[in-house]
């Protein structure tokens, strides 16, 4: 059997992801624990409810908080 270990992402790319929360107050908002709970919530929410727009939206907005946590 064997072992790969996991690889630390390039510099390049820590820097890329630095670079887009800190020019992005957005990307700033969503980084807390809160918004990405939040926004988790309302999407179960929005499909118990059957609401198909607010919940593609909130969705979206709670892969983006969960992507940039």
């Amino acid at each position: 059997m064997t072992r790969t270990a996991r690889r630390a992402p390039c510099p390049q790319c820590r820097r890329r992801r630095h670079r887009i929360r800190a020019h992005s107050p957005l990307v700033n908002t969503l980084c807390s624990p809160v918004a990405r709970y939040g926004f988790t919530l309302c999407t179960i929410a929005g499909l118990y409810a059957q609401l198909t727009a607010p919940t593609l939206i909130a969705a979206g907005l709670a892969a983006l908080a969960w992507r940039y946590r």
